[in-house]
């Protein structure tokens, strides 16, 4: 006798607005709206930490920055203490060197593209509600989908998530963990470099750090801007 296949549900709050547009979808498709969100939950298991179109900067990246603002931290002390020309034009190049390495990971660390897939369509959770949709898999498939979901406080929240990212639902998304990380780095690493401003405030101009100071600024200020538009609501029910 074949074994009898073990089903489980998942019951996916939906904003009225997100659950007309999905059903729209899903006629279009051919399929029913269960179906459109377990290919979405499918396609979020196969995506990146779990997340469809959900951009955010690679570990490895956000670590190079992290890594970087170390850099610029250890050469604090040094460039405080220097009072003689030549003490400070050769912290000056040290300095240099840190600022250019923290624009480069700043460069890297920003996202250039919004959550969402395609255009994303604007969806209003003010209005008309929430309606549910039951989705229905098998006990692997939700097996699987739990341990994909990690870091949500439920499968359903990450099947909306899910069926947000794979259709261009303007929903709040919560953020990837490594662009909550690129955050917090992107501002301590500007608070290293607002003390390096004041640390070398009263040297000579002329010399290599002209410039350089106001440029690593902008560029962790354009990463950080990019990080806040476009990885996330760090509101968004997870």
């Amino acid at each position: 006798m074949a074994a009898t296949l073990v089903r489980a549900s998942v019951s996916v709050w939906l904003p009225a607005a997100a659950h007309t547009e999905l059903a729209r979808i899903a006629v279009a498709e051919g399929v029913s709206l269960p179906v459109l969100a377990r290919r979405a939950a499918a396609a979020a298991v196969e995506s990146a930490g779990g997340r469809v179109a959900m951009p955010a900067p690679s570990a490895a990246v956000v670590e190079e920055l992290r890594s970087a603002g170390y850099g610029l931290n250890r050469l604090l002390p040094a460039a405080s203490a220097a009072s003689s020309a030549a003490a400070r034009a050769a912290i000056a190049e040290h300095i240099a060197a840190a600022l250019d390495r923290i624009i480069a990971a700043a460069t890297r660390v920003r996202i250039r593209a919004p959550a969402g897939a395609g255009g994303v369509i604007p969806i209003s959770v003010d209005r008309g509600g929430w309606r549910l949709v039951r989705v229905t898999a098998d006990a692997h498939s939700i097996a699987v989908w739990s341990a994909a979901a990690a870091g949500f406080g439920s499968v359903a929240n990450w099947v909306r998530d899910a069926l947000a990212g794979a259709h261009g639902l303007d929903l709040p998304r919560p953020p990837a963990p490594a662009t909550i990380d690129a955050r917090t780095v992107a501002g301590r690493v500007l608070g290293l470099v607002a003390q390096t401003e004041t640390a070398v405030a009263g040297w000579p101009a002329g010399g290599v750090l002209d410039g350089r100071i106001e440029a690593v600024a902008a560029a962790l200020y354009v990463a950080l801007g990019s990080l806040v538009a476009c990885g996330g609501d760090p509101k968004a029910r997870r």
